[in-house]
């Protein structure tokens, strides 16, 4: 009898999942789909991709074929952002001047003028810049358009609430900006299977709870349309 109870329980468990994960997502992705700008024409050369928390400062040169191209800055002790892994891009410093410092992958890294430095994709690391110097890097640094779209608003979200990366709303927040092209993942997280599974999880509540990719009080460009 018992054996009878407990396969009935899990079969309405995974009932209930495979229902809320089918009909929360045709929710989220079909019927009321987000409202947002066309990400192939957003930026424009000139428009600066700023956050005062990581002290980086990305200047936009063209966006051309699905990426988008920029110069960067960063500020004396700049923090940097959390270490992270890209999936789906190597990313290259190529330093002007200044001198970089990078973890990757457990090994501390020193770059200076004319050194370059390409860390592939899978490879956990975090750029931060230890100096009382601006470091710049010397040619564009293309990412994804989707991916740096994201990017502008995961800056507004970390600079309005300090701590943002490691607070309960980010585990609520940032599957959307995930699920939507910022292909940036914890490396002292969960392995990146995992958290690419909980962000199609977590996405449908998101929404449900008011959450969204998108926030116009965030888009710094959003007047200069």
């Amino acid at each position: 009898m018992r054996s009878i109870i407990f396969k009935r329980i899990v079969m309405l468990a995974l009932i209930f999942i495979t229902s809320y994960l089918v009909i929360g997502n045709l929710l989220h992705r079909v019927v009321f789909p987000e409202k947002k700008p066309a990400v192939s024409t957003w930026f424009k050369p000139g428009q600066e991709l700023y956050s005062k928390t990581e002290g980086f400062r990305q200047t936009v040169l063209k966006q051309e074929s699905g990426y988008v191209h920029c110069t960067l800055e960063i500020e004396p002790f700049a923090a940097g952002p959390p270490s992270h892994i890209h999936m789906g891009f190597d990313e290259v410093f190529e330093i002007e001047s200044g001198e970089l410092t990078v973890w990757v992958n457990g090994e501390i890294k020193k770059l200076h003028a004319g050194e370059v430095l390409r860390i592939p994709r899978g490879t956990p690391h975090k750029p931060y810049n230890e100096t009382a110097d601006t470091i710049r890097t010397k040619g564009p640094i293309a990412f994804p358009e989707k991916f740096a779209f994201c990017l502008v608003q995961v800056y507004g979200a970390m600079d309005r609430q300090p701590g943002f990366e490691r607070s309960s709303q980010a585990i609520l927040q940032m599957p959307l900006f995930q699920t939507n092209g910022f292909d940036s993942y914890l490396a002292d997280g969960p392995p990146v299977f995992m958290q690419k599974t909980m962000g199609w999880v977590v996405v449908p509540m998101s929404r449900l709870l008011g959450y969204s990719s998108y926030y116009r009080e965030f888009d710094p460009f959003y007047n200069q349309k």
